[in-house]
C-alpha cells in the first residue's frame, strides 16, 4: 500500500511539475484608433519597459501618421502623436547603449527621431536604391550587427552594393566608415520603370579569424569581404560553390504547368552559414521539382564547410537534407534546443484537387509547421514535431485575411525556445525540453481577454522590459466597421 501512496505521489509530482508551472505575465489591450500599420518597439525615452510605435498607412490620402505608447507600470498611454514627414521612404529600430533610435530614412540621408523636442538629426548620409516614399510606412532592415560585437551597425544597398557604416562601443560616438562593399542588386525592368532588389547579405567566418565576413551571390559567383582591424575589406575573394544556382530570391511558388513546359528542377540558394556548430560557414540549397500539374516536392540540401589553406571550402556533396511532398516554406531557423547547432522549422502543404476545393468552399487553409532538430551532423527523414495552423483567406482577392499563428520565443527565460500557440482565452505555451522533443506534451496557458483574429503578419516576439524573458505584441483588426485597431501586449512581471 505504502508502494502504491509512492507512485501516486510522484505521478502527481511529474504532472505538476515544471510542464506545468505559472509563468507570471500580464495581459493589455491599448486602443490605437486608425493605426493600422507597422508596429515598432524600443527603449525611445529611457524607461523601463520598451515604447510602442504604431504607424497608421496613408493610402491615397498619403494621411501618414505615427503614435507613440508608453507603459506607467499599469497602463499603456499616448505619450506622442505626429504625422509622418512626407520625404520618410521608410523606418527602422536602432538599438543603441544609452537609448534606442527611431530612424527615418529619406533620400539619401538616415535621420533619427529625437523625444527631446522630436526633432530630426542626421545620423550618416550616402546614395541609396531607395529613393521614393511609398503610401504606407514601411520597415527596411538597414540596422544589423554584421561584425558580430553585439552593436547594431547600419547596411544600406546602393546601385552597384552596400555602404557599411559600424557602430562604436562609445555611446553616441561618430560611426565607423562607410566602405562601399560592391554588390549589384538584381533589377526588373518594366515598360516605364524599373525596380531593383538588393543583393542578400550572408554572414560567414571565411578565414577563421573568429570575425563575420560577408558574403554576396552575384549570379555564378559568390563573393566574400573579409572583416579587418577597422572595418571591411574592399577587394572580394571568391568562394566555389558546389552547385549552380537561378537566384537567392527565395519564393514560395506552386507548379501548374507540366514538364514539357518548365524546368523540372529549380535550385536557389537559400543561406550560408554555420549550421552544424563548428564555426565553419555551411551551404544550403533549396531545390523545388515539378513533375505535373500540382505536382511537386521540395528539398533543402546542405553542404557543410570545412578549412582548407585559410578559406572556407563546401563539400561537393550535401551531407544531409529536409525534403517534402508539396510546398515547403521557411518558417524559422533557430538553435531551438541550445546545442550550438541549428534547427529547422518548415511550413509544409501538399496540394492537389481536393484540397484546392475544401479551400475554396471553406475560405481557409491549412499548413503544417515541422520541426527538425540537427544531430550528429543530420537533420531525420521525418520531422521530430509537427504542429498544424489554420488561415483565413479572401476567396475574391486571395490575400491572407487573418489566422491563428504560432511562434516560438523563451517566455520561460531558460535560454531554451518554447512554441507558442493562441487558443480561445489564452497562449498556451509548451516550454522547451532541449532534447529531440523540442517542447513539452503539456503547455502552460496565459489568460489573455483578446480579439480571436490577428492581423497578418502582425505578431512581435521581444523581451521589452530587458527581463530575460521574451513577451508578446499582437495586432487586431477592428471586427466591427466603426470599432478602433488594437494592440494586444503580453508582458512578463
Amino acid at each position: 500500500m505504502r508502494g502504491l501512496v509512492w507512485f501516486m505521489a510522484l505521478a502527481a509530482g511529474l504532472l505538476s511539475g515544471p510542464a506545468s508551472a505559472e509563468l507570471t505575465y500580464s495581459s493589455y489591450l491599448v486602443d490605437v484608433g486608425e493605426s493600422d500599420g507597422l508596429v515598432l518597439h524600443g527603449n525611445l525615452t529611457g524607461s523601463e519597459v520598451d515604447n510602442l510605435v504604431v504607424f497608421a498607412d496613408g493610402g491615397e490620402t498619403r494621411d501618414r501618421r505615427m503614435a507613440m505608447y508608453a507603459f506607467d507600470g499599469t497602463t499603456w498611454n499616448l505619450a506622442h502623436a505626429a504625422d509622418v514627414p512626407d520625404d520618410v521612404i521608410f523606418v527602422d529600430m536602432l538599438e543603441s547603449a544609452d537609448r534606442d533610435r527611431l530612424l527615418m530614412f529619406r533620400r539619401d540621408h538616415v535621420d533619427w527621431l529625437n523625444p527631446d523636442g522630436w526633432t530630426r538629426t542626421t545620423l550618416v548620409s550616402a546614395p541609396s536604391v531607395y529613393n521614393v516614399p511609398p503610401l504606407d510606412v514601411p520597415q527596411v532592415g538597414i540596422v544589423r550587427d554584421v561584425n558580430g560585437d553585439a552593436l547594431g551597425d547600419l547596411v544600406l544597398a546602393d546601385f552597384d552594393g552596400y555602404w557599411v557604416w559600424l557602430q562604436d562601443e562609445t555611446p553616441n560616438a561618430d560611426w565607423i566608415g562607410p566602405v562601399k562593399l560592391k554588390a549589384t542588386p538584381t533589377a526588373i525592368a518594366r515598360f516605364r520603370s524599373a525596380s531593383y532588389r538588393p543583393r542578400e547579405i550572408y554572414e560567414l567566418d571565411h578565414d577563421g579569424d573568429g570575425r563575420n565576413d560577408l558574403g554576396f551571390w552575384e549570379d555564378e559567383q559568390f563573393l566574400v569581404y573579409r572583416s579587418n582591424d577597422a572595418s571591411f575589406d574592399t577587394d572580394h575573394v571568391e568562394l566555389e560553390l558546389p552547385i549552380e544556382f537561378i537566384s537567392d530570391d527565395i519564393t514560395i511558388s506552386i507548379g501548374v504547368g507540366n514538364r514539357d513546359e518548365s524546368d523540372a528542377e529549380r535550385v536557389t540558394l537559400y543561406d550560408v552559414g554555420d549550421y552544424n556548430g563548428d564555426d565553419v560557414g555551411d551551404l544550403v540549397a533549396t531545390t523545388l521539382t515539378i513533375n505535373g500539374f500540382l505536382d511537386q516536392s521540395t528539398r533543402y540540401d546542405f553542404y557543410f564547410g570545412e578549412r582548407v589553406d585559410g578559406g572556407t571550402r563546401f563539400a561537393k556533396a550535401p551531407a544531409t537534407a529536409i525534403e517534402s511532398d508539396g510546398i515547403q516554406g521557411p518558417f524559422e531557423t533557430g538553435d531551438f534546443d541550445n546545442d550550438g547547432r541549428q534547427d529547422f522549422a518548415m511550413a509544409s502543404i501538399e496540394i492537389g484537387i481536393g484540397k484546392i476545393i475544401a479551400a475554396l468552399l471553406t475560405g481557409s487553409v491549412r499548413f503544417d509547421v515541422e520541426f527538425y532538430v540537427m544531430r550528429d551532423n543530420g537533420y531525420p527523414e521525418e520531422p521530430n514535431v509537427t504542429k498544424p495552423i489554420r488561415f483565413r483567406f479572401s476567396l475574391r482577392s486571395g490575400s491572407l485575411l487573418s489566422g491563428y499563428w504560432l511562434d516560438t520565443g523563451d517566455l520561460t527565460g531558460d535560454g531554451l525556445t518554447d512554441l507558442l500557440v493562441p487558443v480561445e482565452g489564452a497562449i498556451e505555451v509548451y516550454a522547451g525540453t532541449g532534447d529531440d522533443k523540442l517542447f513539452r506534451d503539456r503547455p502552460t496557458a496565459i489568460p489573455v481577454d483578446f480579439p480571436d483574429t490577428t492581423m497578418p503578419g502582425g505578431v512581435t516576439i521581444a523581451d521589452l522590459n530587458d527581463d530575460g524573458r521574451d513577451d508578446i505584441v499582437m495586432r487586431f483588426p477592428p471586427t466591427e466597421e466603426d470599432e478602433p485597431n488594437r494592440i494586444g501586449v503580453v508582458l512578463s512581471r
